[in-house]
């Protein structure tokens, strides 16, 4: 079926945010080769935007919860 079909496309950090607000975040499922945190890391800091991140692990769970709360109703954290 060829390459197109296999090889998945690279994200585009810039148009991903642009499509993004704090309705419909941006949230990254990485998949094993894969590592978009360097690339991100430079985005946020070329914005001069706070970076908060979360390895999701065992235990990790209530900790997401609670950052996914804070950040989707608190307004005046998002920086657009």
């Amino acid at each position: 079926m060829g390459a197109h079909f296999v090889d998945p496309p690279l994200f585009d950090i810039e148009k991903g945010y642009e499509s993004s607000d704090k309705t419909t975040p941006i949230i990254f499922i990485i998949t094993p080769g894969s590592d978009p945190l360097n690339d991100l890391r430079n985005f946020a800091e070329k914005r001069c935007m706070g970076l908060q991140q979360l390895s999701l692990g065992q235990g990790q769970g209530k900790e997401a919860v609670s950052m996914y709360k804070k950040y989707s109703e608190d307004s005046s954290s998002w920086l657009f």
